[in-house]
């Protein structure tokens, strides 16, 4: 990351390798953007060249869409689509493993949450929804089976029609 100078409060989560377009390039994510730096062979002199790293793009995190509260970050096999509000990218990375860690960071940094906390959400907003469908405490239920057994929860609760 030789062309990029990171502010005070940016952290780097990730570097990777990856391809853009058919061309090697060095992927930076950072808690604000995702940097992409290319090798360029530059000449010195008639025998000797030099390479260096130059700056190709800097994607915001915070210019990524969004859709139902889902980040537009996608993943298939190694390959990563991202939709921002200027362009659509296409990255290739060296491996699955990389693209779910790319792909994962990018969601955690952009949402401000972890995986783990978005699937608790999620939980969370199912029972919500079925009480609301159903016009029951699921929770207090499922904690009465769990204390009780099925058994004695059904008993419970026609003990409680008869009085």
């Amino acid at each position: 990351m030789s062309n990029y100078v990171l502010d005070n409060d940016e952290v780097i989560l990730l570097n990777l390798m990856g391809s853009l377009d058919e061309d090697i390039v060095y992927i930076t994510l950072t808690s604000k953007k995702i940097i992409l730096e290319q090798d360029v062979k530059e000449k010195k002199g008639l025998f000797r060249s030099e390479t260096k790293k130059v700056l190709l793009d800097t994607i915001m995190l915070d210019t990524i869409k969004t859709y139902n509260g889902k980040v537009q970050v996608e993943q298939k096999g190694s390959i990563i689509f991202i939709q921002t509000t200027n362009k659509n990218y296409t990255f290739t990375l060296s491996s699955f493993l990389d693209a779910s860690k790319f792909v994962t960071k990018i969601r955690d940094a952009v949402t401000g949450t972890t995986m783990t906390d978005r699937g608790i959400e999620k939980v969370n907003h199912t029972f919500d929804r079925v009480d609301s469908v159903l016009g029951f405490n699921t929770r207090e239920s499922v904690k009465g089976v769990i204390e009780n057994g099925v058994a004695g929860t059904l008993l419970k609760g026609i003990k409680k029609k008869d009085k």
